[in-house]
């Protein structure tokens, strides 16, 4: 019997990773950019740099086990769709080792973790700025990859979401 779904375990670190990158990139934009550097931030960033770090090791989870599970077969836009992943998974990883990075250059994770303080203002430092550019990126991104996922459930209505444990079991049909 031929199954056209990625794995459960793949399918259950997509869509956690999904939420978590989601909220990350949310509370990171709406709330930590907001929030002056004072003691009373720190809470909020130890929980950003924690759902980071662990963002990071669900994207690095997800490749490997892209690489030992076998895929579904190919769908129509296959090699996009694979450039669009690997764009996806390469902005994640910036994203944590620009916050690693950060987090080390500017003494926020003493900070966070032990008892410095933190800088007065974080936009000083080189990894912030790419920081920055890579959420809006991931974005752009993450917008793209609901946008195609759409279209190929409801233009081409090739049950493409069924992969991803959404819809049914097999799709109607395949390209």
């Amino acid at each position: 019997m031929q199954t056209f779904r990625y794995a459960k375990s793949q399918i259950a670190i997509h869509w956690l990773a999904a939420a978590l990158i989601v909220f990350l990139l949310v509370t990171g934009t709406f709330v930590l950019a907001e929030l002056p550097n004072t003691p009373a931030k720190t809470g909020n960033l130890r929980i950003h740099m924690i759902l980071g770090a662990l963002a990071g090791l669900f994207v690095i989870t997800r490749i490997v086990l892209r690489k030992r599970l076998p895929a579904p077969p190919s769908s129509a836009g296959d090699k996009l769709a694979r450039a669009g992943h690997l764009a996806l998974n390469l902005v994640v990883l910036l994203l944590a080792v620009s916050g690693t990075v950060l987090a080390l250059q500017s003494g926020a994770f003493d900070a966070v973790f032990g008892a410095g303080s933190l800088p007065e203002d974080f936009r000083q430092f080189t990894p912030r700025q790419i920081h920055g550019l890579a959420s809006r990126v991931a974005m752009g991104l993450i917008a793209l990859h609901m946008l195609a996922a759409l279209y190929h459930q409801f233009i081409v209505k090739d049950g493409l979401l069924a992969r991803m444990g959404l819809g049914s079991r097999k799709p109607d049909r395949l390209r």
